[in-house]
Parts: C-alpha cells; sequence; structure tokens
C-alpha cells in the first residue's frame, strides 16, 4: 500500500476503502510484488556506532531496528575526478581508511551521514563520509559523495524530526574500485532504520511532509516480494513430499516460462527431492528442486483452457479474446513436457463462461480417509515472471554468500508488475505451533474441477493465435450461412404473405490488431 501512495498515488485511492474492515484474527498470509530488482535482505549484526537524526549520542542509545534500505552513492565519480584530486591525496587517504576499517561477515563497513542543509541544489542534501578508525573525535573524514535525492528527501525530514534514525554501511572493495577506476559505476549504500527518540511523541509533532517521507520509507525498506515471499511463508513448514496429492496452478495468463522458472517456482513452494527429504543439511540450497529435475519429472500441472473449450463456450470467442494470454512460443516450448490441463469451471453453472482467475494449490494426504493439508494461492499474480520475478545474479550476492536464504532462487529478484494475493494454509500435522484455523485443505473450494483433465495429444490452449484463426473460421462460416440465407430469402419471398416480417442477416467482420501484446509476456 505505501509503494502505491509513493510511486502511483492516482492509484492509491481504494486504500481508504481498507480501513473499514478489521484484520484482526485474520489467518492468511499477503503475498505482495513491487517492480524492480530487489536484493537479499541484509540483517543489521552490529550495533551501529554512528547515527543521523535525532542529535542523540550513539553510546547512550538503544533504537528498536526497522529494517534496512537499499540505496547508492551519488557523486563519487566526480569527487574522485583526476581534476578534482590531482596528487591523489583524497584517493590514498581513502584507501588507507578503508583498509582500517573493520568488515561484518558480510564484508560491509559503516561509514557515517552527515545532512548539509545549506546545499543550494538541496535542501534535504545528506552526505557519505569514511572515518579515520583511529580518530575517536570522528574529525578525519573521507567525503564519498552524498545520498541520492530521491532517498534526501524522505531521509531528510524523517532523521530532521527524530522519527528515525538512520546509519550507513557500503562495500569497501566496491568503494575503491569506483574511486579507483574513475567510472560512473553504482556504489551501493545500505541504509539501517532504526526507531528514533521522537516516535513516541509523533502524533504531536507530525506534519504533512513526515507522511510522505513515512510512505517512501515503508515502501522502501527491504522485504520479500513475489516468489521470495512465497518462500519466506511456506518455508516456516515441512512438506512431505511422498504425500502429496497434487500441484497445480490456474491461471488466465501464462507468461513466457521456462523450465527455469517452474524449478525456481516449485523451490520456492518448499518442493525438494524426495531423496534428500529427511536430511538435515543445514544448506537451505541441498535437496532443492533443480531446472534438471523439472526437466525429468515436472513438478506442477498447469490449468488453462483448450481452444476447444474456448469455441464451445455459450459466450463465444470474443468474451475470452482479451481476458486469456499463452503465446504460441511458451505453447511450443511446454507441449513436450505434459504439463498442460484443461480449465473446467467449477461449479457446473459457470461452465461456458471464461475464468478470470489467478489460483494455485499445493496439497497433502496421509490416506484417504485422512483430512487433506497444504496452501492454497488466490490473487493477482499471473503464471509469470513478470508477476513472480525473474532470478538474476548479481554483484551483491557474491559480497553476501553468508546469507544463503535465497540463494537457490538468485541473489536478486527481477519484478516487473505489481501484485497482491493471499495464501491460505494448513499446516501439517505435525507442524510446531500449529493454528488449528483449517482442519481440512479440502474446505477452500477451488474455481475448476480437480483433478483437471489432461490435455489429449490433438488439445491445443487458446493462444491468440488459435482464437484468432477461430474466429476467422467462425466468421466464414457465418457469412456462408447469411450469402445461403439471402438465396432461401428471395425463394421464401416468393411464397409467403406480403405483411409477414423478414428479418434481414447482417455481415459482420472481426478485426484484430496484430502488433496487439499479450500482457503476461
Amino acid at each position: 500500500m505505501a509503494s502505491l501512495v509513493a510511486d502511483v498515488p492516482s492509484q492509491a485511492h481504494w486504500i481508504l476503502e481498507l480501513t473499514n474492515y478489521d484484520f484482526k484474527g485474520s489467518v492468511c498470509y499477503l503475498v505482495a510484488s513491487v517492480p524492480g530488482v530487489h536484493s537479499s535482505r541484509i540483517p543489521c549484526i552490529s550495533k551501529p556506532k554512528h547515527f543521523l537524526g535525532g542529535d542523540c549520542l550513539p553510546e547512550l542509545c538503544h533504537f528498536k531496528s526497522v529494517g534496512s534500505v537499499e540505496a547508492s552513492v551519488a557523486g563519487l565519480s566526480h569527487l574522485f575526478r583526476t581534476s578534482a584530486d590531482l596528487n591523489g591525496s583524497r584517493l590514498k587517504k581513502l584507501a588507507s581508511y578503508l583498509r582500517k576499517c573493520g568488515e561484518d561477515v558480510y564484508g560491509m563497513s559503516e561509514v557515517i551521514l552527515k545532512r548539509d542543509p545549506n546545499i543550494p541544489a538541496d535542501a534535504n542534501a545528506a552526505s557519505i563520509h569514511v572515518p579515520n578508525p583511529e580518530d575517536l573525535s570522528l574529525g578525519e573524514c573521507v567525503q564519498l559523495g552524498f545520498l541520492p535525492k530521491n532517498y534526501a528527501k524522505w531521509v531528510a525530514p524523517l532523521s530532521d524530526s527524530g522519527i528515525f534514525v538512520f546509519s550507513a554501511y557500503i562495500f569497501p572493495s566496491e568503494v575503491l574500485s569506483a574511486a579507483l577506476e574513475g567510472s560512473g559505476s553504482k556504489v551501493q549504500l545500505i541504509l539501517h532504520v532504526s526507531q528514533g527518540p521522537s516516535l513516541s511523541v509523533i502524533a504531536e509533532i507530525i506534519r504533512a511532509e513526515h507522511v510522505s517521507a513515512i510512505c517512501s520509507l515503508i515502501a522502501s525498506l527491504q522485504r520479500c516480494w513475489g516468489i521470495w515471499r512465497l518462500q519466506e511463508v511456506l518455508g516456516q513448514f515441512k512438506w512431505p513430499e511422498h504425500l502429496e496429492t497434487d500441484f497445480v496452478f490456474g491461471a488466465s495468463s501464462i507468461g513466457s516460462i521456462n523450465a527455469k522458472f517452474l524449478a525456481a517456482f516449485s523451490t520456492a513452494a518448499g518442493k525438494r527431492s524426495s531423496r534428500f527429504t529427511e536430511s538435515e543439511e543445514s544448506d537451505p540450497d541441498w535437496g532443492c528442486w533443480s531446472v534438471s529435475q523439472e526437466l525429468r519429472n515436472p513438478s506442477i500441472r498447469i490449468i488453462f483452457p483448450t481452444i476447444e473449450r474456448v469455441k464451445n463456450a455459450s459466450s463465444g470467442i470474443l468474451a475470452s479474446r482479451r481476458i486469456l494470454c499463452f503465446s504460441q512460443k511458451t505453447w511450443h516450448r511446454l507441449k513436450t513436457m505434459g504439463l498442460l490441463h484443461d480449465a473446467v469451471p467449477y461449479p457446473r453453472d459457470r461452465i461456458g463462461h471464461p475464468m478470470h482467475v489467478k489460483v494455485a494449490r499445493r496439497r497433502f494426504q496421509s490416506r484417504k480417509d485422512a483430512p487433506s493439508f497444504g496452501w492454497v494461492y488466490c490473487g493477482s499474480h499471473n503464471f509469470s515472471e513478470a508477476a513472480w520475478g525473474r532470478q538474476v545474479s548479481g554483484l551483491l550476492g557474491k559480497k553476501i554468500n553468508a546469507n544463503k536464504s535465497y540463494s537457490s532462487l538468485g541473489s536478486r529478484l527481477h519484478v516487473s508488475n505489481y501484485e497482491l494475493g493471499i495464501l491460505f494454509i494448513t499446516p501439517p500435522p505435525d507442524a510446531q505451533g500449529k493454528i488449528n484455523q483449517r482442519t481440512n485443505l479440502d474446505d477452500i473450494v477451488l474455481p475448476f474441477v480437480v483433478p483437471a483433465p489432461k490435455y489429449r495429444p490433438a488439445d491445443k490452449p487458446a493462444t491468440p493465435q488459435e482464437m484468432r484463426e477461430a474466429l476467422i473460421e467462425q466468421t466464414k462460416c457465418q457469412r456462408d450461412v447469411c450469402e445461403a440465407a439471402k438465396e432461401a430469402d428471395k425463394w421464401m419471398q416468393e411464397e409467403i404473405p406480403e405483411e409477414e416480417e423478414v428479418i434481414e442477416a447482417t455481415d459482420f467482420v472481426v478485426e484484430e490488431k496484430e502488433d496487439e501484446k499479450a500482457y503476461a509476456e
């Protein structure tokens, strides 16, 4: 919600409706996606020595951590360019300080943030400095650069008011490399955010500028999105692979997916190789579902309507044309894997109408008369990398190899869409601290028939190409019928009384925009 307020305020008005509901006692989990390239969260493992905000003495402060924000250093290449540092003294001093600075297990060192309100270009300016570790007075520092304007605009009002305080960390090797090269390459800065001394009296001091700043802060905090959020929630439980009865995802839009995405999604859903299910190996990657396993033994069934089902629908092809998306290229890539199953609407009175649903379920059952358990997802996420995120490797992941929480899914996650969904969980019977909110996963009724019928050899999904060809065929048939009706009409006019009403048939042509792209791609 904060992301919408900060990034797309024109679309955030519906948030006011949420104030009418009481969410106390809710037992489901939210799964959200926000556009961007997201990094694994880095916890603050050491007590910060330097704070921006509140005019407080660090040694006397014990602030409660709120989270971390991945930012960057602006202006470093400008400060360390040859013309600004002719004899290289600034660079030598920086190298000396960085060499003496201690690093945590993630390879990061703390730096100092200072407010510079007198800079004409930006009243919110905050500069970044590397201190001399041997100078306890902090009088000797080398300036690295500034906090980027889009971060400073909310860090400044929140730190000036003392509502929140900020500490900052850099990767020394990355900073030194960028300073030596003099390039404009991005230098990462991790901001750790803590509650400030004025937070307890926020109601008395808050102003309009603080509201927007807090929204930007909340939206910027590192958290798990998309497929990482799925893993964060479902990873709390140990799912018995040998008891799995089905694993399905039904969606009106299937993205440009492949075995790599399918394996990543299954890994996030807690699927592991059955050989390693009982292993006590501490490495979270141990036994995770791999691409090679996905190719040999597909893990998930995709539920999507066949073209025949769409053609025979009472609402016709046109009703599905704007709802269903499944590219021909993706179909050719997946058809040999045997993943596709027909989407038969449920209950029966929905048959013949297009389904605009995005529902996933992984179900387990120990025996036929035992209650089922597992999870169900329902929301706006299509089955695509754009919605759930595409795993990518990055420099940050190499530097924080101690943090392996999401290493099996890549060190960074590229998300393209805003999405929101709900995850309902019926935990395994032996789950610790199990909340008995549901006794049977089957209490949640899905909008399609399960088990879904598998595609027969001649079946094809309702791709745009198939629907276009079907529309052309239907149009041609209707034209033939119309022409035959006209001939019959001429003959019938000689036989019927003049007062009988004659209904004229009208030709129509269905237009197609060839350049229209499926939004799921």
